[in-house]
């Protein structure tokens, strides 16, 4: 079962930098996304999920990143998590995210790091709205920035 879970976030990464089916993978990827953080904030309990995941999105659409591959990064720390992702552990998804950024720190991957950082700045920039906790990003908010103003360009 995972070897198809890996195949289908090679295949979405792949059309999505060849540029096919960008309409389609664009909208599937933010369905997918917003679907998450719905997940996410409902299995905690939160009030006003939707708010929240639509605030979510539009951080998200600000920055300059390949939306294809970001929401397979996210499936990735989500699907293949010692625990597999499910309802019972939806409330875990941002510690989750945060938890793969140490370990990719820790092991020097700033690539990988920066791509887990964009997923939280969005959690971040609209936590308020459920009461959820925020996580330190401060090292990656130059990046952070140097991505917006490449999309307003």
């Amino acid at each position: 079962m995972k070897l198809l879970n890996y195949k289908s976030i090679i295949l979405a990464t792949t059309l999505s930098l060849t540029g096919c089916i960008y309409g389609d993978l664009d909208k599937r990827t933010r369905m997918d996304i917003y679907h998450n953080v719905v997940e996410y904030c409902e299995s905690n309990h939160y009030s006003f999920c939707e708010v929240y995941a639509q605030c979510y999105l539009d951080i998200f659409n600000q920055l300059y990143v390949n939306q294809g591959f970001m929401a397979a990064t996210l499936s990735s720390v989500l699907d293949f998590s010692p625990v597999n992702y499910s309802a019972m552990n939806a409330k875990d998804t941002m510690d989750a995210l945060y938890s793969e950024l140490k370990e990719k720190e820790k092991i020097n991957r700033e690539d990988l790091s920066l791509d887990i950082s964009y997923l939280l700045y969005s959690h971040n920039q609209c936590s308020s709205i459920i009461g959820a906790k925020q996580y330190d990003i401060s090292h990656y908010h130059h990046k952070i920035e140097k991505s917006i103003e490449r999309k307003r360009k």
